[in-house]
This record gives structure tokens, sequence and C-alpha cells, in this order.
């Protein structure tokens, strides 16, 4: 596997342990505990090693600070105008 292959697996492995953890979050609320840790905890550690991994996808210019941020920003229009979470 070369460098860019694994990145890209480990970012889909990090992805994939967010989408556990919002589930969990949905399915025990927030607050519910295991190992010592909330559900929210959990959920800022894998976000965490999410945005390590974007960090090394940007680090092998694979992706662009500035472009992510112009995309958050179409999104986030996007949510104003589809969503209830923009005010």
């Amino acid at each position: 596997m070369n460098r860019q292959d694994e990145l890209l697996t480990v970012l889909a492995e990090e992805c994939a342990e967010v989408i556990v953890e919002c589930s969990k979050i949905k399915r025990f609320g927030a607050d519910s505990e295991y190992n010592g840790e909330t559900a929210l905890e959990r959920l800022e550690k894998e976000i965490g090693d999410l945005m390590c991994m974007i960090d090394l996808l940007h680090e092998e210019d694979m992706v662009s600070f500035t472009k992510l941020d112009e995309y958050a920003n179409m999104k986030h229009k996007k949510l104003r105008q589809w969503s209830n979470l923009i005010d």
C-alpha cells in the first residue's frame, strides 16, 4: 500500500468511527458512559482523529485548506437555507 492509499484508508476508518459515535449518542444519549468516557467525549476524540487525518492530507497536498474553508462556507449557506441548524 502506498502512502496515499494508506492515508485514504485511515481517513475512511476515522470517518466510520465518527459515524459510530454519532449513532451511539442517538441511541444511548450524549451523557451515556463507557470505560469512563461520555459519548460526547468519545465523539470529540474521534473528530480529533479525523482532523489529524485532514491535516496529513493537507501536508501531502491532497487537499487545500483554502478549498476546505470555501466548501465549508458553501455548506454553511446551504444549511442556512435548507435546515433549522443555522439561524
